[in-house]
């Protein structure tokens, strides 16, 4: 008997041993496959914003500026506050920088194309205007008349000097766009600058019994900017308000000091400029509107370039009375 028990005893010792050692293993593999399962549902579920976001990024890169400009529009998720969402956050606010500055070089483009356009067909105009007069003056030299003979001279040479100026303002232009210009600023009388200017405007304002005027507040301090470019500044002003003004009108310049600058205010007693034009009065002139635009020619636009590198602006003001009315300002310092 006692022997017997011993042999169950350990029979029974072996069979809990064997029992406990098994359900050790079972307990460790579903632990395993468990800690398994749920570290792939979760490396799963961390990983997707990044695996979304390569997706997203290998698309940009084959798929061009459509692909940009498509994930440019997509809403972007404000509320993310992980590393991966700002990462997202940053390539969204990145596309849509891109696709702004692409929408701007296709304006910018299709602006080239229209003013090459407009600038050709200026030309145009006048040479061919050019060519037929110089063209009659050969052939028929000997049957026209004296007078005949200068009113030709006289067109084609104002023809002649219309293309000399506009390739002038061409060549200006480019200059002042592409960064060629530098301003020389130094400190100068404005209000000697202005009467000068009015000197080289007496016989032309004569001839069509126009009167110029200057109103100069007293004491005006001393400018700080490059003289060349502000008298060509006013010089264009004064062309264009002379060609645009009628017989008998009045073209004003107006100095004053106002927040540590110098207001000057050009204006005319002309027919104003029509309403249509005044939104892209200073922008690169469009072949749909050239027919109307010609007359202002790119004074205007030279203008606002010399301007820009003041660190000022030009800007068209309303008033009451009739004819057109221009404002900039220039630094005292």
């Amino acid at each position: 008997v006692v022997l017997l028990g011993e042999d169950y005893d350990a029979l029974a010792s072996n069979a809990s041993f064997n029992s406990a050692v098994t359900m050790a293993l079972w307990s460790s593999g579903l632990m395993v496959l468990f800690s398994l399962v749920a570290g792939g549902c979760a490396f799963y579920w961390v990983t997707r914003p990044i695996r979304r976001l390569t997706r997203q990024v290998s698309e940009l890169d084959s798929g061009g500026i459509a692909a940009v400009q498509a994930y440019a529009a997509l809403p972007v998720d404000s509320d993310g506050r992980d590393e991966v969402s700002r990462l997202q956050q940053a390539f969204n606010r990145m596309s849509r920088r891109i696709a702004e500055q692409w929408q701007s070089l296709s304006q910018q483009d299709q602006q080239r194309r229209e003013f090459i356009a407009n600038i050709s067909h200026d030309l145009r105009t006048p040479l061919t205007s050019l060519h037929g007069y110089l063209e009659t003056l050969s052939v028929k030299s000997a049957s026209l008349s004296e007078n005949d003979r200068q009113r030709y001279l006289e067109i084609a040479l104002a023809q002649s000097r219309k293309v000399g100026r506009l390739a002038q303002e061409l060549f200006e232009l480019a200059r002042l766009e592409y960064g060629v210009v530098k301003p020389q600023k130094e400190p100068f009388s404005l209000s000697e600058l202005v009467q000068d200017v009015f000197q080289k405007f007496e016989l032309a304002a004569e001839a069509r019994q126009q009167r110029l005027l200057a109103d100069i507040t007293p004491g005006i301090p001393l400018v700080f900017a490059d003289v060349s470019m502000i008298e060509r500044v006013l010089t264009n002003l004064l062309d264009n308000a002379i060609r645009h003004t009628p017989q008998g009108g009045e073209i004003e310049v107006r100095l004053w000091q106002q927040a540590g600058k110098v207001l000057v205010q050009v204006n005319d007693s002309g027919p104003g400029i029509p309403q249509e034009l005044r939104a892209d009065l200073f922008m690169r002139p469009s072949i749909l509107s050239s027919a109307r635009r010609h007359a202002s020619g790119l004074g205007l636009m030279i203008v606002r370039r010399i301007l820009l590198l003041h660190d000022s602006d030009i800007q068209l003001v309303e008033r009451p009375q009739t004819g057109a009315c221009f404002r900039f300002s220039i630094p005292l310092r």
